[in-house]
């Protein structure tokens, strides 16, 4: 296999095993992983360490030191979707076998929402009417574990989105195609 696909799959899934072992960790340490809010989330630190080495290794082991931008999208992008993929089957999975995950992210979102009521309802600049304040609070009630999976690895991707960019753009190197 082509290094621009094994090395993302070699950090992708053991990134994976590290968001697992942390969403865990958290969990039965008492702070919910999917409550945090998302600068502080554990997976800013996570993708960008493991976007970080998986391009890195890519760049100086298979590429002879260069990189161009395109190759490290495709190495962070696998990596992180991966990652994303892989987690957010194992949220649904860890709220199917431990039911009070998911009921605890659902009481905690909602009694989020209840704290910005005011603010969502009537001060935002996009405000809500009460009507569909009520409906999204019931919407989060009927909702299910693999909608939780769903809404982790849409978040992932976003977050991991902007840290490959960014690592791409540093990590570069083109080659010298002028000088002698």
């Amino acid at each position: 296999m082509k290094p621009i696909y094994s090395t993302p799959i070699k950090y992708g899934l053991i990134g994976s095993v590290m968001a697992m072992v942390v969403i865990v960790f958290l969990y039965y340490t008492g702070k919910h992983p999917l409550l945090i809010p998302i600068f502080f989330d554990v997976r800013v630190i996570l993708f960008a360490l493991f976007i970080f080495f998986g391009i890195k290794e890519f760049k100086v082991q298979f590429n002879e030191g260069f990189l161009q931008f395109w190759q490290g999208m495709v190495v962070g992008i696998g990596i992180y979707v991966i990652i994303g993929l892989v987690a957010g089957f194992f949220v649904v999975l860890f709220s199917s076998i431990e039911p009070q995950f998911f009921a605890d992210y659902i009481e905690g979102t909602i009694r989020g929402l209840e704290l910005d009521k005011d603010q969502i309802v009537n001060q935002g600049k996009i405000t809500l009417t009460e009507e569909q304040y009520n409906a999204q609070v019931q919407m989060l009630k009927e909702s299910t574990p693999f909608v939780l999976g769903v809404d982790y690895f849409i978040k992932s991707t976003l977050l991991g989105f902007f840290i490959t960019i960014i690592i791409a753009v540093i990590l570069r190197k083109s080659e010298k195609r002028f000088t002698n």
